[in-house]
């Protein structure tokens, strides 16, 4: 069972590492080219790296694990697509594209992978990296196909070399087969993997600052928080308790799909002439309310 100081903690640490991103951005210390540049960085660097640190420190037993919630992921992608596509049939195209998106993918990468690391450590770590293997996936294949046509090979190819996915094949052929690592790789590899959440709530502080919260606030927000933050965490928790799937591959389910809209979306919306000013909304909206929910999901699945 999750601890509640341990839980707290971790969200004040979270809370005060965003409202710095917040100040360096007011500051502008943290410039858009200096957001760009910490996503880029994240993506390519930290994030892989803190995966690969992950597997470095895990057990041959976890394989089972790894294999359930590679396939509790596969089945809740294909969900969210489904569902995607019937909700919003009647609203207008841009804006469709976003709450589209905004079903199918969640912050999990960015905003996920710190707080399962904080609350469930280097193994939950480990299966958070396995669980966003089908996201990523589909982030860039129908994802990318919410706001502009795609060449689905060319797609498909973009996806399986990104560097979360390919750190998650080289963690598994590790995993598999373990031979002896130079010391001054391995420490290299933790340094840069340590700085992850850090730099991340630094990055989602800045993105954070860019928009008056008084006018994030509308029926449609409101109602692509509630599927996001809400309704698609409570089929899951259900889904998984139904099921009898262990407590951490459980956990870390229903943790990464209760994360916020993903900031992709903004990106996205704004290299294909969507609605990028709806699609921030959404992502300021749902990562704000998120600092009220993820606690309450985590409190829930210390029950479990």
């Amino acid at each position: 069972m999750i601890q509640m100081d341990n839980l707290l903690n971790m969200q004040a640490m979270m809370l005060l590492l965003a409202l710095a991103g917040i100040l360096f951005n007011k500051k502008k210390i943290i410039t858009p080219e200096g957001r760009r540049c910490l996503t880029d960085i994240s993506i390519n660097l930290l994030i892989p790296c803190s995966t690969l640190t992950a597997f470095f420190n895990a057990e041959h037993e976890m394989l089972g694990q790894m294999t359930q919630i590679m396939l509790v992921s596969l089945v809740i992608q294909i969900g969210v697509y489904l569902l995607s596509k019937v909700l919003f049939r009647k609203m207008p195209g841009p804006k469709r594209s976003v709450m589209r998106y905004g079903t199918m993918v969640s912050n999990a990468g960015v905003l996920g992978n710190p707080m399962v690391e904080g609350l469930y450590g280097q193994a939950g770590m480990l299966l958070a990296s396995v669980f966003l293997v089908p996201v990523r996936l589909f982030l860039w294949t129908v994802g990318l196909a919410c706001f502009a046509p795609v060449d689905k090979k060319q797609v498909v190819r973009t996806a399986l070399t990104h560097p979360c996915i390919t750190s998650v094949f080289l963690g598994i052929a590790y995993l598999l087969f373990p031979i002896p690592l130079p010391v001054f790789l391995t420490k290299t590899i933790a340094a840069c993997g340590s700085a992850m959440t850090p730099v991340t709530m630094l990055l989602i502080g800045a993105i954070l600052a860019d928009v008056d919260l008084r006018t994030v606030i509308s029926r449609d927000t409101l109602y692509i928080s509630f599927i996001r933050l809400i309704a698609i965490p409570l089929v899951v928790f259900l889904g998984v308790m139904a099921t009898g799937l262990p407590p951490l591959p459980a956990s870390v389910s229903v943790i990464l799909v209760s994360m916020p809209v993903a900031t992709t979306s903004v990106i996205l919306a704004a290299r294909y002439d969507g609605d990028y000013e709806f699609a921030t909304k959404v992502v300021v909206l749902t990562t704000v309310l998120s600092l009220v929910t993820v606690p309450v999901w985590s409190l829930l699945l210390g029950y479990l």
